[in-house]
């Protein structure tokens, strides 16, 4: 069968690729682990605004775009970060590997913060922890660190791991927020519109003396 097929403008099969993102569940408490082929690629971040949606932060350190100067709540860029968990199901006795899956996980600089100080005495590429979620709402999730870490623990399991998870591992980057240019920005903020503050912000007024 050809790789290549004809459809018209109507099809249910094309659909963008958008993986599920871990949540946690208030009151429940998840064995993971974090996937990963390099431990110093263990994650990806992005500064991002949110309005409406998630967006890359456009400015660098010698222009702000408007993403920044415009003023609405979310004109502050926050880190999102997103890495690759695997979730075990395990027994009552909590040492008996059941079942397990591959979700990535997005989140914000606080919950990296949690992370980073875990891995001061139990480095997350040699430990799995708890993720114990206190309030479902706002994400907000405690880390407990453990000895070992069950999926490196044998090379048939950890491959076995390693190659559910690289599509995962491919995408997570993409998934953390719009790719928008500041044009897309401008219009998602009504930049624009009549009487915005930023209307103007184009304007040369050397143009605009000269033309009086």
């Amino acid at each position: 069968m050809s790789a290549v097929r004809d459809f018209g403008a109507d099809s249910d099969e094309i659909k963008s690729v958008k993986f599920k993102s871990f949540k946690g569940k208030a009151g429940t408490t998840v064995r993971a682990g974090i996937v990963f082929e390099d431990p110093k690629a263990m994650f990806k971040g992005a500064l991002t605004h949110f309005n409406q949606r998630q967006y890359i932060c456009k400015s660098t350190d010698t222009k702000k775009e408007i993403c920044c100067t415009h003023p609405y709540k979310g004109n502050k860029a926050r880190w999102r970060v997103g890495t690759v968990l695997i979730i075990y199901v395990l027994d009552d006795t909590g040492k008996k590997l059941e079942s397990w899956s591959i979700l990535p996980w997005v989140f914000s600089d606080t919950m990296y913060q949690k992370l980073k100080t875990a891995n001061r005495e139990f480095p997350l590429d040699q430990h799995d922890f708890y993720l114990t979620c206190t309030n479902e709402e706002f994400q907000t999730i405690d880390v407990q660190s453990c000895k070992e870490s069950f999926w490196r623990s044998k090379e048939p399991f950890k491959e076995k791991v390693l190659e559910r998870a690289r599509p995962f591992l491919s995408e997570i980057g993409s998934n953390l927020a719009s790719d928008l240019t500041p044009t897309e920005i401008r219009e998602l903020l009504g930049a624009d519109t009549p009487g915005s503050a930023d209307a103007a912000e184009d304007v040369d007024l050397a143009d605009v003396v000269d033309g009086l």
